[in-house]
């Protein structure tokens, strides 16, 4: 039972994203019937008025853009370069939410060692006053570099109507649903791929996936690497946990294979744009990462 206890807090972040995943799922309008059919009613064309495409589900009011978007761009290119200019643009625009959650992780992991040194410093006092001390020599430490530990959490509730947006275009655009990708259907699920031994489609999938694992593991090797290069020695302080890796990194790292999980768990029943969309925001987040370590984080620490 404690067992389950320590998951649920610890990965808190995970369960209430997938709360709101779900909620998100329930106000998608699906364009497939029941024998699996497209609705070809259902899909967003350049004739799609907007108050009436509104009036078929309140989303739309996030998607029938995102829709338009593609199918614009895919008349000059295709539906690939259609998925990729729109996510570019999706993420430009979230880009000040996001750099600031990046920059806020990324100094969470160098805080570390000094963390670990709070948390040793109150190990085994269980009295409500050691227990206020430590909670609040920590949120100093927090304050002193501008961290927020769980303003992570509002990008991650801004950006999810984001995936459910580009998910519904995906399905909807006519674009899409049309065009291929270098012969490649973008519309078809990786499954579906995987079936028909479609190489390309496979492809994109495991790249995208390799793409997803690179920009979640890259700040930790980074902050390994500024550790080293610093020459600085770091010690083991007296947190019974942290040899074990079950303080806050092995939480973070636990969240971060949750969400891969949680990722390919989707992509892989989603048309294969939705692996595009990923792809790009992954390597969007990769060079994300580099601009921070050396312009926000270097200097710091």
């Amino acid at each position: 039972m404690n067992r389950i206890k320590n998951f649920m807090k610890d990965n808190r972040k995970v369960l209430l994203l997938a709360v709101f995943m779900l909620v998100f799922v329930t106000a998608c309008t699906s364009v497939r019937n029941s024998d699996g059919t497209i609705d070809k009613a259902m899909l967003i064309t350049f004739d799609t008025n907007y108050l009436d495409c509104i009036k078929d589900g309140w989303f739309n009011v996030f998607v029938w853009p995102v829709a338009q978007l593609i199918n614009f761009v895919a008349q000059y290119s295709d539906a690939g370069i259609g998925i990729i200019v729109a996510t570019l643009l999706l993420n430009f625009g979230t880009a000040a939410l996001s750099l600031k959650q990046q920059v806020a992780s990324q100094k969470m992991q160098l805080l570390q060692p000094e963390l670990q040194r709070i948390q040793g410093k109150y190990a085994g006092k269980t009295d409500q006053a050691s227990r206020m001390k430590q909670a609040q020599e920590m949120q100093n430490l927090y304050s002193k570099h501008k961290i927020s530990p769980f303003g992570s959490m509002l990008t991650m509730f801004i950006q999810l109507p984001i995936i459910f947006a580009v998910y519904q275009a995906v399905m909807r655009a006519e674009s899409v649903y049309k065009g291929e990708f270098l012969g490649t259907s973008l519309f078809n699920t990786p499954m579906e791929a995987i079936n028909a031994q479609q190489w390309m489609a496979i492809g994109i999938f495991l790249l995208m996936i390799v793409a997803q694992f690179a920009s979640m593991k890259l700040p930790q090797i980074m902050q390994k690497r500024m550790k080293e290069n610093s020459k600085v020695k770091t010690k083991d302080y007296a947190n019974p946990n942290a040899n074990k890796g079950s303080g806050m990194m092995g939480g973070m790292n636990t969240m971060m294979y949750m969400m891969l999980g949680m990722t390919i768990l989707f992509a892989i029943n989603w048309p294969l744009g939705m692996s595009f969309y990923w792809l790009v925001s992954a390597l969007t987040r990769i060079i994300q990462n580099v601009v921070i370590q050396k312009f926000f984080i270097k200097n710091e620490f």
